[in-house]
């Protein structure tokens, strides 16, 4: 099985990066090869709309024709047999770097055409398991800022393109080291330390499960 682990936050080593190496740890524990990419490293930008994926002469391509440093990645991506993709959550959605990666992977994958049942027609031809993990320093109670409905779009067309997609939330992550060196009355450091302490190690451990999971055929 070949996985691909992609860390879109800006955090090399943030709550992010340490949940996508545990599905990394996971995924090579039961055998797989894994590729771990820091999309932050990469210059890119998202869809520009060119349509060269929607010829009629490229119409079996999924690959998106733009050619920057994501397009190696889409081609590991489209030879994977699962992709992970972890972000952050910033004013209720995923990172601008995820949407943009997305945006890539998924437009020149799709198609304009329905099949005879309503379904959109996808060029690709094999079931990739895919899965988005996201993080954020609100706590359960406070999701309606970050909603599953509303982060749920993109793994609707995760899944009508490549195959069902699955999700990992961690909540109330401890966004600073110190807190007493940042302006903030909204979260108690305390609280954060112990979801530090308690809640987060869980999560690695289902992050854990997933790359696991994952890398089953």
């Amino acid at each position: 099985m070949n996985v691909v682990v992609i860390n879109a936050s800006p955090r090399k080593r943030g709550n992010t990066a340490k949940l996508c190496k545990s599905v990394v740890d996971g995924a090579k524990d039961n055998g797989s090869d894994v590729k771990y990419i820091d999309l932050y490293s990469y210059d890119f930008k998202g869809c520009m709309s060119c349509f060269a994926c929607h010829l009629k002469k490229n119409f079996e391509n999924p690959l998106c024709f733009w050619r920057d440093d994501l397009k190696e990645i889409l081609k590991t991506c489209l030879n994977a047999d699962s992709i992970v993709l972890g972000t952050p959550i910033y004013y209720g959605s995923i990172s601008s770097y995820a949407q943009a990666f997305l945006e890539r992977l998924l437009f020149a994958a799709d198609t304009y055409l329905i099949d005879e049942d309503g379904n959109r027609v996808s060029k690709i031809k094999k079931e990739v398991k895919t899965a988005m993990i996201y993080t954020m320093n609100v706590p359960k109670e406070m999701d309606y800022f970050n909603g599953e409905d509303q982060l749920a779009i993109m793994r609707g067309y995760l899944t009508a393109i490549f195959g069902e997609c699955e999700s990992l939330y961690a909540y109330d992550t401890k966004q600073f080291k110190q807190y007493s060196a940042y302006v903030n009355n909204m979260f108690d450091p305390d609280l954060k330390e112990e979801s530090e302490k308690t809640q987060f190690p869980k999560d690695l451990k289902k992050a854990y499960e997933l790359g696991q999971r994952l890398s089953v055929e």
